[in-house]
Parts: C-alpha cells; sequence; structure tokens
C-alpha cells in the first residue's frame, strides 16, 4: 500500500513556512541584491546555511556542487543558481532512494506470514513521541490495517494516560498494564495478544529515556530482544523521534540511541513551529538514516510519509 498518496502539499507548503524563510527566502533576498555570483556571495550563502542547521558538510555539499555546476552553464543567472542549490538539496535528501528501495520505502506489504508487523517508537520525552505513535496508529488505520499500541512506556502514568487519549482518537486497540511494570512484560503480553487475535501492526511505545541514562537507555534493547524471542524476528522497524526545533542537540540523540538499537527511521516533528527544519538536511546526507515520517501540524492527520521531491518542492514554491 502506497502511503504516499496520502501527502497534502499545500498542508505541507504551510508547515515548513518558517524553514522556507529561514533558508530560501533568505537565500533569494542575496542573491536579489548580487549583480553576480561572487565569493562574497558563496560566503553569505554558506552563513545562512550553517545558521539554518544545515550542518557544516551538508553545506559544503551543496556550495562546492553548486559551484562547479553554475560555471558550466554559459549566460547564467542568479536563477539559474538558485535553481541548481534546489537540485543539490534534493540530491542529500535522496541518498538512499535508490532504485530498489523506491517501490517498498513507503509500501508496506504485511502477509499471513510477517503478522504482527512491529514498529518500535523511542525517543527523548518532549518530542512528540506519543504524538507521534497516536497520528500513526490514525496513519495505518486510515490505510487499511489493524493496528494495536503497546504501552510499554511504565515509569510515568502520565505517558499511558495521553497515549490512551490517542488511541481513541485513531480508534485502535491499545494494551497496557498499571504503572510500573516490566516494560518487556508489557511487550510480550502485547504480542501474544496480537498473535492471538491477528493483528497486522503493533507499534511499541518506549519510555522517554534520556539518552545520557544508559541503565534506561539498555531496557531498548531488552524490549527488542523480547520481540525476538516471541516472534523470532526483531522489529521490522525501529523509529527514533526527534523533535526539529532541537537543532545540533538531534544529532547527539541519535548518536546515543544507535549505540543500543538498530534505529531504521526518523519521525521528524514540529516543523510547523521552526525554523530549523534545515536540520533534516544534515541527518539524510550526515548520518545516512532515513527520515521516514514528518509532522507538520497538531492534527491527527498531520504525519506524512516523508518525500523528498516534495518536500524539497515545498520549500522552493512561492
Amino acid at each position: 500500500m502506497n502511503f504516499l498518496k496520502n501527502i497534502s502539499f499545500e498542508r505541507l507548503k504551510n508547515g515548513l513556512t518558517k524553514t522556507k524563510n529561514n533558508i530560501v527566502n533568505r537565500i533569494q533576498d542575496v542573491l536579489n541584491i548580487s549583480s553576480e555570483i561572487d565569493e562574497t556571495t558563496y560566503e553569505k550563502i554558506e552563513e545562512i546555511l550553517l545558521t539554518s542547521d544545515v550542518g557544516y558538510s551538508a553545506t559544503q555539499f551543496v556550495l562546492n556542487n553548486a559551484r562547479e555546476k553554475f560555471k558550466q552553464i554559459k549566460n547564467n543567472s542568479t536563477e539559474d543558481f538558485l535553481k541548481i542549490t534546489k537540485e543539490q538539496m534534493l540530491l542529500m535528501l535522496l541518498y538512499d532512494m535508490k532504485e530498489e528501495n523506491k517501490v517498498s520505502y513507503h509500501n508496506y506489504k504485511i502477509s499471513s506470514q510477517s503478522k504482527p508487523y512491529v514498529m518500535m517508537i523511542t525517543g527523548v520525552n518532549g518530542t512528540g513521541k506519543t504524538t507521534s505513535i497516536g497520528k500513526l496508529a490514525f496513519h495505518f488505520k486510515q490505510n487499511g490495517y489493524n493496528v494495536l499500541i503497546a504501552a510499554a512506556d511504565t515509569f510515568r502514568a502520565a505517558a499511558n494516560e495521553q497515549l490512551e487519549i490517542w488511541a481513541k482518537r485513531a480508534e485502535v486497540e491499545i494494551f497496557q498494564q498499571k504503572s510500573g511494570s516490566d516494560p518487556g512484560a508489557v511487550v510480550f503480553e502485547a504480542l501474544t495478544h496480537a498473535v492471538k487475535n491477528k493483528i497486522d501492526l503493533v507499534l511499541i511505545d518506549t519510555a522517554g529515556r534520556l539518552h545520557t541514562k544508559s541503565t534506561l537507555m539498555s531496557e531498548l534493547k531488552k524490549i527488542e530482544n523480547v520481540v525476538e524471542k516471541k516472534l523470532r524476528k526483531k522489529p521490522e522497524d525501529v523509529f527514533l523521534v526527534i523533535d526539529a526545533s532541537t537543532g545540533q542537540n538531534a544529532i547527539i540523540q541519535m548518536n546515543e540511541f544507535s549505540k543500543y538499537v538498530n534505529t531504521t527511521g526518523i519521525i521528524l516533528t514540529k516543523l510547523d513551529g521552526t525554523a530549523k527544519g534545515g536540520i533534516i538536511f544534515q541527518i539524510c546526507h550526515d548520518k545516512k538514516i532515513p527520515v521516514r515520517y514528518i509532522s507538520v501540524g497538531e492534527q491527527i492527520d498531520d504525519l506524512q510519509p516523508f518525500d523528498p521531491q516534495s518536500f524539497v518542492e515545498a520549500l522552493f514554491t512561492n
């Protein structure tokens, strides 16, 4: 089932307004006052990209390639340069979109043999993890899947209460036990329930760990092992929820979580409320972990499958 059809371009464009203003519009302002593209122009654009959390390596990728391609155009103009910049920014987001991956990237085919498909959701408190789980549940429910949420964040009673509210909004089932229960036991029982009731997809909520707490981080590995013991397979996906407004701290979180679990994708949240959406280029270019979903609003249907082409078009479209 191809989820890219669920993308609302207008909603995406509106949600990226602050990032567009911080990156594309500022670059456009520099080009508008430049009679030619010289070293001063490059320096100004470099500063814009760096201060927008695009990152040093990604910034150099854009500027070095743009410089070379711009030289090859006869009678070039500032419009040509902006077009080239757009192309290079898209290339950074397409790093993993090889031909063999394009079909399956957002096409989930859950066979009777692979049920339940397991997604383990991780992230630091405050990143929008619980909200993202609710939105994911709604997203899959709307696309015809039978979804179960496993509430394994048992350290905070408020976390389960919030998750229960989102489960009701998404109209999906939630499996939970009393506060303080062993998270691994909750996951094991939830999976037992999922197998018995032929659930298509299980979303596992994990405790909102501070990435500096090694004992809590180790609990993630334990949950992953419980899945493997019960289903004889690892979770198909381990998503790390990242708050786009945290900027460079997002990279630190990614580095720490990768020490404990094999992150298969990023859910980037709160893009509509920040001008720091440039962090997505650093994530894709430097960390080589695909962004799978982005949140561009607070409504239950504001979580969108990440499509690089649509994302860049939304940034550069007036």
